[in-house]
């Protein structure tokens, strides 16, 4: 079974190659607005990506040192 990071990562080089499909044969208002649509859905993925690797990098950070959080000034939580 595939994990969320595969998927997404699939996911994008899926929409980056509709994206290059489309870039090389755009000519009606239609295929602008598919241009567009692939940019936003490439966005919203790597966001998606981008969140999950924050969140891996919180838990390994709890889970290395054990303490409580600390403020932008290095105070605990």
């Amino acid at each position: 079974m595939t994990s969320p990071e595969e998927k997404n990562y699939a996911e994008i080089a899926r929409l980056e190659e509709r994206l290059r499909e489309l870039r090389s044969s755009a000519s009606t208002p239609r295929e602008t607005e598919a241009l567009r649509e692939a940019g936003l859905e490439i966005a919203l993925a790597v966001r998606e990506v981008g969140a999950m690797l924050v969140n891996v990098g919180w838990e390994q950070t709890f889970a290395h040192d054990g303490a409580a959080p600390h403020d932008a000034h290095g105070e605990g939580g």
